[in-house]
């Protein structure tokens, strides 16, 4: 406490200095907070959207369709356990613990014109049944209704402009059926989805799965089954539970995969989530570099100062901590400035959001799925990581000047005095 009181004592001795370095440490520390919730609330908001729209919690394909699937073949097909049909696999499937639904889909591609324009589309035949129930299409209805009819369909609103058509319109699409045929079918728009994001309002539609099992010549058969639990941290349990359900012969044949190791993206942002970790320890290192300098001035400043508390008994180690403590009370007033302003910035920005239409184009080239709006995380947890993160760093970095103080011999260090 001795140490610690003249520690606190000697910042009041150049406040300008103390402010400056003080302040950069605040700058940098308010920015981690910031970008920490950023990238939260970005990441988390993007494997939502993969988890609803793509993915599921854990995701059933053949594995011959997984590895095909940029071609949407219709070859290669779920038939349930020991090709008993898919319904009969969904029923069992939702009978395993920590499942709370499934969802069969089948996917396949279509067109359409409009004038001399060939207008590309994904049709996805889903469980309307399911689909109302856990309300991520109604959700985002922006006129209409869920398809009721064999001939009716859900189109996204990007999909719905392109074609030229209104709600209650009737269109006709092309399509190749099992046996590689092309087919048409006309259909009434039932209703249009608006989910913000480019890459399913543009190109996707949606009809009842039965409807597009019988227009594609398939039986009790599917491409996929989304298999979700009441969270996405029980994807693991699930594909376990899963794998263990189904026999040797089927587990060859089918691909079981987790959310977040089933799709090559999701796996990349896991890892980039990991290299943050080590941006944001740069970014504070850039702040606590003013302290080391403003530590390293003061230990040359009081060189004479050193050499009288050497000479009336201080040992070295705590003339070291006198001067390390210098450094970590400046260090944790400007985290906690940071902290506490990064915070209320990050707080609003979960609140109000901030628009991404402007970067719209680049997102839709590179096929991310990013909502309009995105809001970052606010918690307790970001923080109390930010500010131990920064302590610990700028004490860390305030090692170097403060052993330069311990190491210097009280006789060289008196003759400062004199002068």
């Amino acid at each position: 406490m001795y140490l610690a009181k003249i520690a606190w004592r000697n910042l009041k001795r150049n406040t300008s200095r103390t402010g400056i370095a003080v302040a950069a440490i605040a700058v940098v520390v308010l920015i981690v907070v910031f970008a920490r919730g950023f990238m939260v609330g970005m990441t988390e908001s993007m494997f939502s959207a993969y988890i609803d729209n793509n993915l599921g919690h854990v995701r059933i394909v053949t594995e011959d369709y997984k590895l095909r699937e940029m071609l949407v073949p219709l070859d290669y097909l779920v038939d349930g356990l020991d090709g008993q049909g898919a319904q009969s696999m969904v029923e069992e499937i939702n009978e395993l613990a920590s499942v709370q639904y499934t969802l069969p889909r089948v996917q396949f591609g279509a067109m359409a014109t409009r004038g001399d324009e060939l207008i590309r589309m994904m049709g996805i035949g889903t469980d309307m049944a399911v689909e109302e129930r856990r309300g991520l299409l109604t959700g985002e209805l922006a006129a209409g209704r869920l398809p009721a009819e064999d001939d009716e369909i859900l189109v996204g609103s990007g999909l719905l402009k392109d074609l030229g058509a209104e709600v209650g319109d009737r269109v006709t699409l092309v399509f190749a059926d099992y046996y590689q045929s092309l087919r048409g079918k006309t259909f009434t728009i039932a209703g249009v989805r608006h989910s913000g994001i480019g890459d399913l309002d543009n190109h996707l539609f949606y009809l009842p799965l039965a409807t597009a099992q019988d227009m594609l010549w398939l039986e009790d058969e599917v491409t996929e089954i989304l298999v979700f639990g009441a969270r996405s941290d029980q994807a693991d349990a699930i594909q376990l539970a899963i794998t263990e359900h189904l026999g040797d012969a089927d587990s060859q044949r089918y691909s079981v995969s987790a959310w977040n190791r089933g799709d090559g993206l999701i796996e990349m942002y896991s890892t980039v989530d990991d290299i943050m970790v080590l941006v944001y320890i740069l970014f504070i290192l850039m702040g606590a570099v003013i302290i080391v300098s403003a530590m390293t001035m003061i230990v040359r400043e009081r060189t004479g100062e050193i050499g009288m508390m050497a000479s009336l008994g201080l040992k070295g180690h705590e003339i070291r901590n006198t001067f390390l403590l210098e450094g970590v009370f400046m260090g944790i007033i400007g985290s906690a400035i940071g902290t506490l302003i990064g915070g209320i910035i990050t707080w609003f920005y979960s609140r109000a959001g901030f628009s991404v239409e402007a970067f719209a184009d680049v997102i839709s080239e590179v096929e991310l799925l990013v909502e309009p709006v995105l809001y970052t995380a606010f918690n307790l947890e970001n923080l109390l990581v930010s500010f131990g993160m920064a302590v610990i760093v700028v004490a860390v970095a305030c090692l170097y000047p403060a052993w330069q103080a311990a190491k210097m011999e009280p006789v060289e260090a008196l003759r400062y005095v004199e002068h």
